[in-house]
């Protein structure tokens, strides 16, 4: 997928609506904002922003006034997606474009979604859409053949080990490996919530060990099962 993005950056061929699909907590969101920082860029439209220019500072933060953040499971209704219409029709405030993205985006009504077609259809060239979804099969087929769908898979476990040891070093949490291991597995291949799970361990422990996680969260040790199978 950033293959993809770049690519279409550094050509010049960005699409002017994506859908991000895919679990919860793999990226959709934060991808978004990182695609809506290589378009607005002081550099850019670039693959690499600078992260530090005045513009992606205020995506970073959220308070950047051509990048808005809707959440669809707020915004159902058809004068909702009137009331965008109107908007995007006005050029962006300072950066090149601006960016729309719809958070669960499979929560919009039938008729907000035809109320989104026609302008998904002919937008105005300085207005990107990103729809992020975890239900695709929800989003009708006249918006899915108007858009470009980037479905995001599972963060593997090691990646996932790999990112909370990181975190525990900087944040001077003290984990074991086998405790990382548990947590990644847990997750079931999302990054929120192995850090939801790392945030709620460390306020229940200052020394975080693979049993007090099995306590926590319930789980059942992978030898125990291992001994059982074998006796069986």
């Amino acid at each position: 997928i950033s293959r993809i993005l770049k690519n279409s950056i550094s050509q010049n061929k960005v699409t002017h609506a994506y859908i991000f699909s895919g679990p919860r907590g793999v990226g959709k969101t934060t991808v978004a904002r990182i695609l809506a920082k290589t378009l607005n860029c002081v550099n850019g439209p670039t693959p690499d922003p600078c992260g530090k220019c005045h513009f992606c500072v205020e995506i970073s933060e959220g308070s950047s006034i051509d990048v808005f953040e809707i959440d669809g499971a707020s915004n159902t209704g058809v004068d909702n997606i009137r009331d965008l219409r109107e908007r995007v029709r006005y050029a962006p405030s300072g950066g090149r474009y601006k960016v729309y993205i719809i958070d669960e985006a499979h929560m919009l009504s039938t008729s907000a979604f035809n109320a989104l077609l026609k302008t998904l259809e002919e937008p105005p060239p300085h207005v990107i859409f990103v729809l992020a979804t975890t239900e695709p099969k929800k989003i009708p087929p006249t918006v899915l053949s108007r858009c470009q769908h980037l479905p995001f898979r599972r963060i593997s476990g090691q990646k996932i080990k790999e990112r909370l040891k990181f975190i525990s070093n900087t944040d001077g949490i003290n984990a074991t490996d086998s405790a990382l291991e548990m947590i990644a597995r847990a997750s079931d291949g999302s990054m929120r919530d192995s850090l939801t799970i790392l945030d709620q361990i460390a306020s229940f422990s200052e020394n975080i060990t693979a049993s007090e996680i099995k306590d926590l969260l319930g789980l059942t040790d992978i030898e125990t099962l291992s001994r059982l199978t074998s006796a069986i």
